[in-house]
């Protein structure tokens, strides 16, 4: 079963956001279609999974590339993201270390 899917963390994720799942794998994007600059924006090389979280202006304040391996990792990128530690700089990554650490 997916990380995402274990019950404590679509608790978390559908308390604190609004979900929307896309394939991108197969899509071909044209250059002159104004459609697919949201997709090129967020994830120019089509790599999957991405999770790629806005806030309320559309700006990118988080994004994971490659996935979550444990419920744990989820949990904690839901922290990350609903308490707005992104505005103290620094990545997931560095966010996780610290915790951790």
């Amino acid at each position: 079963m997916s990380v995402l899917k274990k019950p404590e963390v679509t608790a978390k994720y559908s308390k604190h956001f609004l979900g929307a799942h896309a394939d991108f794998g197969e899509l071909e994007l044209d250059d002159k279609d104004p459609l697919h600059a949201m997709v090129k924006r967020h994830n120019p090389r089509k790599l999957r999974p991405v999770l790629v979280f806005l806030d309320g202006a559309g700006k990118e304040v988080a994004r994971l590339t490659g996935g979550l391996k444990t419920v744990d990792d989820a949990l904690l990128l839901d922290r990350y993201v609903a308490e707005k530690h992104y505005l103290k700089g620094g990545d997931f990554s560095a966010f996780k270390r610290a915790q951790k650490g």
